[in-house]
């Protein structure tokens, strides 16, 4: 198998669903079988990557990097990869079940299997024009996605917001791939890499890096382009917003750590932007969980809070730091999804996300409940949870810089955990609208997803030493390795 062919098979088969568009249980039956598919070819390429001393390389048309347009895989790629090949997959079967009721679900299926492909599209790519392009694949399918309930105008008005921010900041990084080419005639990273460390070109290395991070700002969520977020969260069927939290929302700290660390690494001093944009974002999201009302939207600022983290991470510039930061992805990622999905439960039964109208559901739905508190606490960093240990991997490496900033980890932590707290203290005592006559309803289909996301919430931190010894450790090692980056894509 060729991994040129892994991000075209979504996309695929997202092209032959308006033929059959209205008819649900097929759409339902076809969207799983095209993510599970792309997830079977995922952990192919993850066991491809780390069976290779080298990142693998495919070359579209055989046009040799930098003449051609490239896929590029190490094993960092490969490892988030496979985690949003699994998101997806588990995400397809969870809204056919979620969506049954809903005119119009075979139309949620094209979005989520466009939104696919662009992501892993994203992770794969070696060329960074085709990255853009991807953004924009990305882009156009979660812009749909987040209006999916397009009677309602809080739907509406969230993907223009979200449509609106997207474009212009897919712009800015459009403007920044012309300072790059202008200073090194390509937009091959490999090529862009090899240019960079032996004639030492710096010139307009700075407009480049400032515009692509004006545009991560906003794709990520990152004070102070977060406004958009938590409309698009309120707005988007509860499935949308397990996606764009776990794995869109990422692809552009991913966009700056690829950058940082392997097409430029040691290039520029950007500790003292990343640092303060991700304490200030941390702060942000942590304390504005405090004041909401609506559940999709304290998710939101949790959301912003762990994007917050990330891109604190990126400031260290370390190997650690990388480390932390793709273990912190896909743990987040995990996790977050377990919230969202147990959420959806809630949302399912009441029909609203609204804390007064859920209010009082945990009695009735105590399975779901207990999944939901693990959930909060995983993300709380409550061990022997998964996101404890890449919390800690987080706070070790902040504290190569300076012990304040490990502290926000800390300080935000307990915040957080504040108003996870006073959540499922409401849902479990609190009395809602027509809360008794609300009869259980917690749906197989829903607790069998959640509890296969509860299990792994629990093997990821239990496994975590193993994991960062032979997984995360070496995608860190091999991502930092510009040489063999080069190497790779000049002499395939």
């Amino acid at each position: 198998m060729q991994i040129g062919i892994i991000p075209v098979i979504p996309l695929s088969f997202a092209v032959f669903i308006p033929l059959f568009v209205r008819r649900r249980r097929l759409v339902a039956v076809y969207s799983a079988v095209a993510t599970f598919i792309t997830l079977v070819s995922t952990i192919w390429m993850f066991h491809a990557s780390f069976s290779s001393a080298f990142p693998m390389v495919y070359t579209f048309g055989g046009w040799r990097a930098p003449f051609g347009i490239v896929f590029k895989v190490d094993r960092l790629s490969a490892v988030l990869a496979l985690t949003a090949a699994f998101g997806f997959f588990l995400i397809s079967i969870y809204s056919s079940a979620f969506l049954s009721k809903n005119e119009g679900s075979g139309y949620f299926h094209i979005f989520l299997l466009g939104l696919e492909a662009g992501v892993l599209g994203a992770f794969m790519t070696g060329d960074a024009f085709n990255l853009f392009v991807m953004l924009e694949a990305i882009g156009a399918a979660a812009y749909g996605i987040v209006g999916f309930y397009r009677s309602r105008g809080d739907s509406m008005e969230a993907a223009f917001k979200y449509g609106i921010s997207g474009a212009m900041a897919t712009s800015l990084y459009f403007l920044a791939l012309g300072f790059v080419y202008a200073s090194y005639g390509t937009l091959n990273m490999a090529d862009l890499s090899r240019e960079f460390h032996t004639s030492g070109t710096v010139q307009g290395l700075a407009a480049f890096f400032a515009l692509t991070i004006a545009m991560v700002v906003v794709k990520s969520a990152i004070f102070p382009g977060h406004y958009w977020l938590p409309d698009a969260y309120q707005g988007a069927p509860v499935p949308a917003v397990a996606i764009l939290s776990g794995f869109v929302e990422v692809v552009g700290i991913y966009v700056l750590a690829r950058y940082e660390f392997t097409v430029f690494s040691g290039s520029t001093t950007l500790s003292l932007v990343f640092l303060t944009l991700g304490a200030a974002t941390a702060f942000l999201g942590s304390v504005m969980m405090l004041f909401q009302t609506d559940l999709k939207r304290m998710v939101a600022y949790s959301t912003i809070l762990h994007m917050g983290y990330l891109m604190m991470t990126l400031g260290v510039a370390s190997r650690l730091a990388l480390e932390a930061v793709a273990f912190h992805i896909v743990n987040h990622a995990i996790a977050k999804m377990l919230l969202l999905l147990t959420l959806g439960s809630f949302v399912y039964v009441a029909g609203s996300s609204r804390l007064d109208e859920l209010a009082g559901m945990g009695r009735r739905m105590p399975a779901t409940t207990f999944l939901f508190g693990l959930a909060t606490m995983s993300l709380v960093g409550v061990p022997p949870l998964n996101v404890f240990f890449s919390k800690m991997l987080i706070y070790d490496a902040l504290m190569q810089k300076s012990p304040a900033l490990a502290f926000v980890v800390v300080i935000t932590s307990v915040i957080a955990a504040w108003a996870y707290v006073r959540v499922l203290v409401v849902l479990w005592r609190g009395r809602g609208r027509n809360a008794e006559e609300r009869l259980g309803g917690e749906k197989p289909a829903f607790l069998i997803i959640n509890s296969v996301l509860a299990v792994l919430v629990v093997a990821l931190g239990i496994l975590a030493p193993l994991l960062l010894g032979h997984v995360f450790g070496p995608a860190a090692a091999q991502a930092m390795d510009w040489r063999h980056y080069v190497s790779a894509a000049l002499g395939v």
